[in-house]
C-alpha cells in the first residue's frame, strides 16, 4: 500500500476515535487493538505489552502472526518502557536488540504508559511519525485505569 499522507493518515485516527469512543462496553485495549489494526492496513500488529518484573508480557493485540511474549527489555518496547519515552524506528532491520516476532515487520512505534508499552509494527519501513504518536497517546487517554 505504502505509506499514507499525512492528511490521510490524521483522517484514519479521527475516524478510529469515534469507533473506539462509540463502543457499546468500556474502551479497553482490546477494543483499541482492533479497531486500529483493522483501520491501518500497513500494520501487522497492533497491541499491548505490560511489565512484569524484568520482562513484557504481551496483554492485548491482533496481528498477522502470534506475537512474542515474554520478551526481554533490550528490544524497542523494553528501552521505550525504561526510558519513558516514544521510540519511533524507521527500520527495525537497523536498530540494535530488535526483537522478531514477525519478519514482515519494518518499522516500529512504541508508546510507554503506567505498566505499558503500545506498540505496532509496520510492512512498510519509515510508517511511524509524530503524528501517530499524538494520535496514539490521544487513545491512551481514553483509557480507564
Amino acid at each position: 500500500m505504502g505509506k499514507l499522507q499525512s492528511d490521510i493518515k490524521e483522517t484514519i485516527y479521527q475516524e478510529a476515535i469515534s469507533k473506539i469512543k462509540k463502543s457499546e462496553n468500556e474502551i479497553n485495549f482490546d477494543r483499541i487493538s482492533n479497531v486500529l489494526y483493522d483501520m491501518f492496513e500497513n500494520w501487522n500488529f497492533c497491541g499491548f505489552y505490560m511489565k512484569k518484573g524484568d520482562e513484557l508480557e504481551i496483554s492485548s493485540y491482533k496481528s498477522d502472526q502470534i506475537p512474542c511474549s515474554p520478551i526481554n527489555m533490550d528490544g524497542v518496547c523494553g528501552k521505550s518502557i525504561i526510558s519513558r519515552n516514544t521510540i519511533i524506528v524507521p527500520n527495525v532491520n537497523e536498530f540494535a536488540g530488535h526483537i522478531e516476532c514477525d519478519p514482515n515487520s519494518n518499522s516500529e512505534i512504541a508508546i510507554p504508559f503506567s505498566n505499558y508499552v503500545f506498540d505496532i509494527d509496520s510492512k512498510e519501513l519509515d510508517d511511524f511519525d509524530e503524528i501517530d504518536e499524538k494520535y496514539l497517546k490521544k487513545i491512551i487517554d481514553l483509557i480507564i485505569f
